[in-house]
């Protein structure tokens, strides 16, 4: 506190000094030593004060780090409960009633799991395609579970079993999944199930059976991210020799030191291959004899089971966050993608109404932006599709300010020098008057329409760029060719049909 007065009292005075001295020669004269000294004294007072702010700031810093749980399984349950309400907003507002239906089913099994008073962890056992991911789920549950094969791609689907480890309180399902970076029909879809299993896990076993490839520590890295506990198993450790093993293993940890802990790389032998024996027969020929060798599991049971029996609660609870996380992100998407489609659907309707309009009454049609009541209700559906309800008043300042907008910008002269040079490109499409407005118009109200969908979509905010920028990139972007050309060509078509439509009472042979 002391310290910050003086700082004060000494910038006062420095000021004061140079103030004096600038007003009169003498002044600078007598009062020059002393701003210099005040100067100086400030400096080393200030530097003084940075440096103790300074190491306060890092001490707090080490304090709050020291201090702080941000695994706290109490915390983690509070989140997940205030992410589940999140996500059930989204989910009620979707319209397709079987995906919402999808989505409330989801959202139902997440939260009775975290109110389910048994424990049960998921072990998800993940890789690439023969990297021995069932014959590990084999040699864990003591018997044969899955079906091996030589050829790529054996497990088709994911596959739960039941197992109960020594430590560990609960009940542990170890699921097979599909591999990765497989090739042929149905690959794709594979995949994705193995990657929609994994991101369920509570604990992920990683398998490889060499040093990783990019497909490989992409993936791990993107599960990573998503925080998933995980434990990278080199399989197959039968297969090299020990100087071998030892470099990639090594190299292993330093690739995914960011993501796995250098105790979490762990090796194993699955389904060792048999060890070849010469023996000598009775008749002193000899013979090979092939010896079936135990799985090693050694040092990965050791490590599931300390994870497990350590971190499981805190694993099972922070995994139930994560998954509401990604269910609440799956809603969002879906709504926004409902939205979108409804709001496309708003603006195409209302450029046509725009059109007809203009073409009916074609004089006021430059007053149509700045303010008209088929603007202020294009832009009232438009915040009806994303739940915002304007008041009547707002509306009509909205609309408002996208005229003066449109207006200060030149876009009314842009547009319609643009769809009159489209319409006029052969006689044969040209409609003149009316109808040219009625084009300029209608493409304008696109305009709009777009502007303000980005506008309700971010919160109803017009962001750094502001209401211009907004128009005016949205200018560019619906201002290619194709497009043009196409509402031109639909311009023109719908327009002859009204002149056709009016006509037809004073032609044809039978008219009277």
């Amino acid at each position: 506190m002391w310290a910050g007065a003086g700082l004060v009292l000494l910038a006062l005075l420095a000021t004061a000094a140079w103030s004096i001295g600038q007003s009169s020669p003498w002044g600078r004269v007598a009062l020059l030593p002393i701003g210099v000294v005040a100067a100086l004294i400030l400096g080393l007072v200030g530097f003084w004060a940075v440096r103790r702010v300074g190491d306060a700031g890092r001490a707090g810093r080490i304090e709050d780090d020291e201090g702080a749980d941000p695994l706290d399984p109490a915390a983690l349950a509070r989140a997940a409960d205030a992410q589940s309400a999140r996500a059930r907003e989204f989910i009620d507002k979707i319209r397709d009633a079987e995906r919402r239906s999808g989505l409330q089913s989801e959202l139902e099994r997440l939260e009775a799991a975290r109110s389910a008073p048994a424990a049960e962890l998921h072990v998800v056992i993940f890789g690439t395609v023969s990297a021995g991911k069932t014959s590990l789920i084999n040699a864990l549950m003591g018997r044969r579970v899955g079906e091996t094969s030589p050829v790529m791609g054996t497990t088709r689907r994911g596959e739960t079993h039941v197992h109960s480890l020594k430590g560990v309180a609960g009940t542990v399902h170890l699921i097979d999944t599909p591999g990765i970076s497989e090739a042929g029909e149905g690959a794709v879809e594979r995949e994705d199930e193995a990657r929609d299993l994994a991101r369920r896990a509570d604990l992920l076993l990683f398998v490889v059976d060499h040093d990783l490839i990019r497909s490989e520590h992409v993936r791990l890295i993107e599960l990573a991210r998503l925080g998933k506990r995980s434990i990278a198993v080199l399989n197959k450790k039968d297969r090299f020799t020990d100087d071998d093993l030892a470099a990639i293993v090594a190299k292993l940890r330093d690739r995914l030191g960011d993501v796995v802990a250098a105790e979490d790389v762990v090796t194993a032998a699955a389904a060792p291959r048999p060890i070849q024996f010469r023996t000598m027969c009775d008749d002193g020929s000899y013979d090979t004899v092939l010896e079936v060798q135990e799985p090693d599991l050694r040092a990965l049971r050791a490590r599931i089971v300390a994870v497990l029996s350590d971190e499981g609660h805190l694993l099972r609870v922070a995994n139930l966050l994560v998954q509401t996380n990604l269910l609440t992100r799956e809603a969002e998407a879906e709504l926004n993608a409902e939205r979108r489609q409804r709001a496309d659907e708003v603006i195409d309707r209302y450029q046509w109404v725009t059109a007809a309009a203009v073409f009916a009454n074609p004089i006021p049609a430059m007053n149509l932006l700045a303010g008209a009541s088929v603007q202020s209700e294009l832009i009232a559906e438009l915040a009806r599709v994303y739940g915002a309800e304007p008041s009547k008043a707002q509306l009509h300042a909205l609309a408002a300010s996208m005229g003066r907008a449109i207006l200060k910008t030149g876009l009314v002269e842009a547009a319609a020098s643009i769809v009159a040079g489209l319409i006029k490109r052969s006689p044969a499409t040209f409609v003149a008057g009316g109808a040219l407005q009625a084009a300029t118009m209608a493409y304008l109200a696109r305009i709009v329409g777009k502007s303000f969908n980005e506008y309700f979509r971010n919160g109803e905010s017009w962001g750094d760029e502001g209401i211009e920028g907004v128009v005016l990139r949205q200018f560019e972007l619906n201002s290619r060719s194709e497009f043009l050309q196409d509402f031109a060509r639909q311009a023109v078509q719908r327009f002859w049909s009204r002149i056709k439509a009016k006509a037809a009472p004073f032609g044809g042979g039978d008219s009277v």
